[in-house]
C-alpha cells in the first residue's frame, strides 16, 4: 500500500486512541479545538451548537502556510481546486462537487466566496491575496441562509483584519526566490480613541520563465507586477455603534501564459491578461446596551474587469458591475437565538466578444465593451437555534425566499438557428426575461452526550435560478463559447449531512458523511443529436435531469508531544480529506445515446487529501510545517462539459505534491518587535502535474506548474 494512504489511515486512528485519557473536563470549544500555544494546522471544527461541519481557518494557519492566495491555501487545507501555475489563468475551487464560476462571474457559480459576509462579486479565488485576512470560514447549514440559499457546497466567508487595541503597529515584509519572483509589503493598524484602521499593501513580480519538474523550460510565464491594497477604517460611538468604510484593490498587469491546446483541439498561441478588482463597502454594526439585540447594515459596490490577449488582433474583454445591500437583525436569548435579514444584489455584465465575434467581423476598430446581460437576486430569511439542556441538545433551523430575475441586454445577437439542439427557433421565439421564485427550508440538530463528543445532523435546501448569461449568452458577441437557453429552469439540491465532532487536550477529530440530491443542475454541454450521433450540436446550456453528489469528509489532528507530557514543542501530525462516493449526473433518464447515459461529473476529484506533521518550538521561536496536497482522479472539463466517449481516456490526477515551510525569528527587540524569516521549498519532489487538464501536447492537454522552487522572506513586525 503506498504511502499517501498508510500514512493518514494512521494518523485518522491516533485521536480515538487518546480517547480513554482526554474524557474528563473536556469541553467542546465555540471557535477552535486546538489547544493554545500550539499552532492549529487542521481545518477546525466551529461551534457546539452547529449542525453541519462549518469549519475555520484561522491566523496561525494563514500565518504557516506556504500559499501566496486564496487558492493555494485552501489546496493545503485540502479543498479541491483548479490551480493554474500563473496569475492569467482563473482560479476554480470546488467543495463537495460544487464550484466557482470558471469565467470570473460569481453570479454563475454554484460555491460563493464572500469578504466580510458580503458579495465579493470575484469569482477567481486566485485575486484575493491573504496578507489581511483574520480567517476564513466555511458555512453551511441553515447560516448559509444568511448570505443566499445558492451554494450547498458551503460559503467560503474570508474574515478581515480591524485595527487592534494599541494605537499603532504593523509588519514590513521583503521576499525573493526562484525565477526572479520578488514581493514587497506593508501594513500598519491599531486603534486611536474611537478610530480604528488596518491597511496594508503588497507588490509582487515574476521576471523570468520557469521550469517545470522535469527541468524543461515552460515559456510565456512571468507576471510584470501584481498590486493588492486593502483598507479597513471605522469608528464606534459609545462603544456600541460602529461605522465602517472597507476598500479592496487588486490589480494583475501582463500575466503570461503558455501555448496550449484548448478544449476543442485547437492550438492557442501565448497570451498575457491584465486582471481588476475593486470592493468599495460602507457599512454599520450596532448592538443594544444588554448585548440582546444586535444589528448590521451595509452597503457594497464592485468592479471585476479582465482583457486577454491571445493572437488576437484585439483583445477579449469582459467587466462586471456587483451592486449589493443587505440588512439583519439578530436576538440572543437566554435559550434561542435568532436573526433575520433582508439582502438585494445585482450583476451587470458587459463583454466584448471574442476577436472572431460578430462585433469584431463587422468592423476594422477597436471594440468597446457592450452590455449583454443583468442579473438581480432579492433575498429576505429568518435561521435561528434553540438550546436546551444547558447547550448539550440544539435544533437549527431557517427559511429563505429568493426572487430572481435576468434580462437580456444584447437582444439579436444570438444564433440559435445554428444550434440543431435548438432544432430552427429563432431569437423572436424566445422570451428576452425571466423570473424566478422559491421559499427554502433547512432544519438541524447537534446533541453533546458527554462533553467532548458532538453528534449532529442537518438537511437544508438550496436553490438556484439560471442567471442572465446562462439564460440569453450569445458566443458570437461575448465569446462564451457557447448559447444560452431562455427555457432553462433552477436548480434545486436537497443537502443532507450527518457527522461527529471529537475534542480532546490534544487531538481533534470530525467525521461527515453529505449527500446532495440536484434536480435540474445547470451547467454548459456538447449536445449530440439523437437522430445523427456522428454530428456535433454545438455547446449550450441546459439542466441535467438529476445529478448526485456523496462523500465523507474527515478533519483530524494530534499533538503527539502533548500526549508525551511535553510542553516546550508542539508535534502535530493532521489529515483533511475529501473522498467522493457518488458524482454522477443524466441529462434525460430514458433518452438515447449519450442522453439518457450516467456520467461522472467532471472536475471534482474522487479525492482530495491533505496531510503532513507541522512543528514548533516555543522557546526557539521556531515553526516547520511539511504538507502534502493529494488530488485523485478526476474528469477534465473545464467549462462543466460532459465529457465524449470513453471518459476513462480523459482522466488524470493522483497528483501528490510536497511543500515545506521553515519559520525562525531572528531577533526579538525590547520593545517586543521581532525579525522573523520564512523560507518556502514548494514541490519538494519536482512532481510535473496540472489540477486543470493532463500535461502533455496533445488535444486537452495543458501546460504544467513549477517544478521545485524556494522562496525567502524577511518580515519585521512591529
Amino acid at each position: 500500500m503506498k504511502p499517501y494512504i498508510v500514512i493518514p489511515f494512521i494518523l485518522l486512528i491516533l485521536p480515538l486512541q487518546v480517547l480513554a485519557q482526554s474524557t474528563q473536563d473536556q469541553i467542546l470549544p465555540e471557535v477552535v479545538v486546538t489547544p493554545p500555544k500550539v499552532k492549529p494546522h487542521a481545518l477546525s471544527v466551529e461551534g457546539k451548537t452547529a449542525a453541519v461541519n462549518n469549519v475555520v481557518i484561522d491566523r496561525d494557519i494563514i500565518e504557516n502556510s506556504m500559499a501566496k492566495n486564496l487558492t493555494e491555501l485552501l489546496v493545503e487545507q485540502g479543498i479541491a481546486a483548479e490551480a493554474a501555475p500563473t496569475d492569467y489563468d482563473e482560479n476554480v475551487v470546488l467543495l463537495r462537487g460544487f464550484a466557482t464560476e470558471h469565467l470570473n462571474s460569481e453570479v454563475n457559480g454554484t460555491l460563493l466566496i464572500l469578504i466580510d459576509g458580503r458579495r465579493s462579486g470575484v469569482a477567481s479565488a486566485r485575486q484575493i491575496a491573504l496578507q489581511n485576512v483574520e480567517r476564513i470560514e466555511i458555512i453551511r447549514g441553515a447560516e448559509m441562509y444568511k448570505y443566499a440559499m445558492s451554494s450547498p457546497g458551503g460559503i467560503i466567508n474570508i474574515i478581515t483584519k480591524r485595527g487592534g487595541s494599541g494605537a499603532f503597529a504593523g509588519s514590513v515584509q521583503f521576499g525573493g526566490g526562484s525565477y526572479d519572483a520578488w514581493k514587497a509589503g506593508a501594513s500598519i493598524g491599531g486603534q486611536v480613541n474611537n478610530f480604528d484602521y488596518s491597511i496594508g499593501y503588497t507588490h509582487s513580480a515574476v521576471g523570468g520563465d520557469y521550469k517545470d519538474g522535469n527541468g524543461k523550460k515552460v515559456y510565456s510565464t512571468k507576471t510584470d507586477g501584481t498590486d493588492n491594497v486593502f483598507v479597513n477604517l471605522g469608528y464606534t460611538v459609545d462603544g456600541n455603534h460602529r461605522i465602517g468604510l472597507d476598500t479592496y484593490y487588486y490589480d494583475v498587469d501582463r500575466a503570461y501564459r503558455p501555448a496550449y491546446i484548448d478544449d476543442e483541439g485547437d492550438p492557442i498561441p501565448p497570451g498575457y491578461t491584465n486582471r481588476k478588482s475593486q470592493i468599495y463597502s460602507v457599512n454599520y454594526e450596532g448592538k443594544s446596551g444588554d448585548k440582546r439585540f444586535s444589528w448590521y447594515a451595509g452597503v457594497n459596490f464592485s468592479k471585476d474587469a479582465y482583457e486577454n490577449y491571445s493572437g488576437q488582433k484585439y483583445p477579449r474583454e469582459q467587466e462586471v458591475e456587483t451592486r449589493q445591500a443587505r440588512a439583519e437583525l439578530t436576538y440572543h436569548g437566554a435559550n434561542f437565538d435568532v436573526s433575520g435579514g433582508l439582502d438585494f444584489v445585482k450583476y451587470d455584465i458587459e463583454n466584448s466578444g471574442a476577436s472572431n465575434s460578430y462585433y469584431y467581423a463587422n468592423t476594422d476598430w477597436p471594440i468597446v465593451l457592450h452590455p449583454t446581460s443583468s442579473s438581480r437576486i432579492f433575498g429576505v430569511y429568518l435561521v435561528g437555534t434553540l438550546r436546551f439542556m444547558n447547550d448539550r441538545l440544539n435544533i437549527t433551523g431557517g427559511l429563505r425566499h429568493e426572487n430572481s430575475s435576468a434580462k437580456d441586454k444584447a437582444v439579436g445577437d444570438e444564433d440559435w438557428n445554428s444550434y440543431s439542439y435548438f432544432q430552427g427557433l429563432s431569437r423572436d421565439q424566445f422570451p428576452d426575461k425571466r423570473s424566478f421564485n422559491h421559499l427554502s427550508p433547512s432544519l438541524g440538530i447537534s446533541y453533546l452526550p458527554v462533553e467532548w463528543l458532538k453528534l449532529r445532523a442537518d438537511f437544508t435546501q438550496a436553490w438556484r435560478a439560471p442567471t442572465g448569461r446562462q439564460l440569453f449568452a450569445s458566443r458570437r458577441t461575448e465569446g462564451y463559447g457557447a448559447g444560452g437557453d431562455p427555457r432553462l429552469v433552477p436548480e434545486l439540491t436537497n443537502a443532507y449531512e450527518v457527522g461527529f465532532d471529537f475534542a480532546a487536550d490534544h487531538a481533534n477529530l470530525s467525521a461527515t458523511y453529505f449527500f446532495d440530491d440536484i434536480k435540474n443542475y445547470i451547467y454548459l454541454n456538447y449536445y449530440t443529436n439523437p437522430s445523427n450521433t456522428s454530428a456535433t450540436g454545438g455547446r449550450v446550456m441546459r439542466n441535467a435531469e438529476k445529478r448526485y453528489q456523496a462523500g465523507i469528509e474527515i478533519l483530524t489532528s494530534v499533538n503527539l508531544a502533548g500526549l508525551m507530557g511535553y510542553e516546550a514543542f508542539a508535534l502535530r501530525p493532521f489529515v483533511n480529506l475529501t473522498h467522493m462516493t457518488k458524482r454522477e449526473e443524466i441529462l434525460k433518464r430514458g433518452a438515447p445515446y449519450l442522453e439518457g447515459r450516467w456520467w461522472p461529473i467532471v472536475r471534482m476529484p474522487d479525492t482530495v487529501m491533505n496531510y503532513g506533521i507541522a512543528f514548533t518550538h516555543y522557546g526557539w521561536n521556531f515553526n516547520a510545517n511539511l504538507n502534502f496536497s493529494y488530488s485523485g482522479l478526476r474528469v477534465p472539463g473545464r467549462a462543466n462539459a460532459t465529457p465524449t466517449g470513453d471518459y476513462h481516456d480523459q482522466e488524470f490526477g493522483k497528483i501528490n505534491v510536497a511543500n515545506l515551510s521553515l519559520t525562525k525569528r531572528l531577533w526579538q527587540f525590547p520593545d517586543k518587535s521581532n525579525i522573523d524569516l520564512k523560507i518556502n521549498i514548494n514541490n519538494l519532489f519536482d512532481k510535473v502535474y496540472s489540477y486543470r487538464d493532463r500535461v502533455g501536447t496533445g488535444a486537452n492537454d495543458t501546460y504544467p506548474h513549477q517544478g521545485r522552487n524556494y522562496y525567502a522572506t524577511l518580515m519585521y513586525n512591529f
